[in-house]
């Protein structure tokens, strides 16, 4: 059986001599809660304990901003992604920070991103969450910043941001990072187990159980020399090329498989997606979430925890997207046949 997607392992791929990204200006931490966390502790500083979130977001977002301190509100994102520019010119009253995500890599519209400049010009913070980009150069936010181990094999995080910040790294130093030994066993044991056939699938869950854990109740900020090494010597390019390459030749085979309604049906060039995002029908989704996976195929549910946040899961419009959501696979490691294989599959599931 072929195998697709699943977490990210030690495999070699895209290691170069030289580096191909410039990092200059920006500031590498633990992650992306890392980012946030020096985000909230500077927004403090400027007497700043509210901001105004999407609707549609990952919970721990939610949990991490509460706990540096700030109070969370929310305006409405559509059902395609985009922003309810009426809520959001209604939500921003009385807000000086302003949150915005773009999803899986895809960039706002340009009317949202004038809209967005609009509310700068304002005084606003903007919090851009580039977390599911690789690199992009096209960012406007007072803070960008980036996750890397939702697209390869390595912790840490990037934040750009013309604002000092080292004041709020240095109150957070110190602190050990408890998840990175245990996450660097579970990608070299993961690579065994899935090509030696070594171990069992039970240790594993329980040791990225265990690594998910201590990164949630950890408050680590400062970024790992090691990890930032490896990160900062991939090749880039070709991740982002083959990303590209993998979504488009996806998106065209799962064209006409019923129920499968991809959420960015357009591909803008240069583009480096997250992943493939497709809406389900509500009764289909988690038959075919577990009858993929019992195929090989480990997919990504963006985000099914919202369902089941009393801070969140009011919003009917949230819901119904988390229901029907799945993030299929195309990232840098697979190649045509594993998108022939994975729509394959979705197609002998659901006719």
């Amino acid at each position: 059986m072929m195998f697709v997607g699943g977490e990210f392992y030690y495999d070699g791929w895209g290691k170069i001599a030289q580096p191909v990204i410039d990092t200059r200006g920006m500031t590498f931490l633990s992650g992306g809660k890392a980012c946030l966390i020096v985000i909230s502790d500077y927004l403090l500083s400027r007497g700043i304990d509210r901001i105004l979130l999407p609707s549609y977001l990952c919970p721990t977002i939610v949990d991490t901003l509460e706990r540096c301190g700030l109070a969370c509100d929310y305006y409405q994102v559509n059902r395609d992604f985009s922003i309810d520019l009426d809520d959001l010119l209604c939500q921003a009253e009385g807000h000086r920070a302003f949150y915005f995500i773009n999803y899986f890599g895809f960039q706002h519209s340009n009317l949202e991103k004038n809209f967005i400049s609009f509310l700068q010009s304002k005084g606003m913070f903007v919090v851009e969450d580039n977390a599911h980009a690789v690199f992009s150069v096209k960012t406007m936010g007072d803070f960008v910043f980036c996750s890397l181990r939702k697209l390869a094999p390595y912790d840490g995080g990037y934040l750009i941001t013309p604002h000092d910040i080292a004041p709020f790294i240095e109150k957070r130093s110190g602190t050990p990072n408890r998840r990175l030994p245990l996450i660097r066993e579970y990608r070299t044991r993961l690579a065994e187990y899935l090509y030696k056939g070594l171990g069992s699938r039970e240790d594993l869950v329980q040791l990225y159980e265990h690594a998910e854990q201590v990164y949630v109740e950890d408050m680590t900020v400062a970024g790992d020399a090691q990890e930032q090494e490896a990160i900062e010597h991939l090749d880039w390019n070709s991740i982002r090329a083959r990303r590209h390459v993998n979504y488009a030749y996806l998106l065209d085979l799962i064209k006409g498989i019923p129920g499968i309604e991809p959420v960015f049906p357009l591909l803008p060039p240069d583009l480096a997606p997250l992943g493939l995002p497709v809406y389900v029908s509500a009764a289909d989704r988690d038959r075919l979430f577990d009858a993929l996976g019992e195929a090989g195929i480990g997919l990504t549910v963006h985000w099914d925890a919202l369902l089941h946040d009393p801070r969140l899961n009011g919003n009917k419009t949230a819901v119904e997207m988390a229901g029907r959501m799945l993030t299929l696979v195309t990232d840098q490691r697979w190649g045509h046949k594993h998108m022939d294989y994975q729509a394959g599959a979705i197609r002998k599931i659901l006719t």
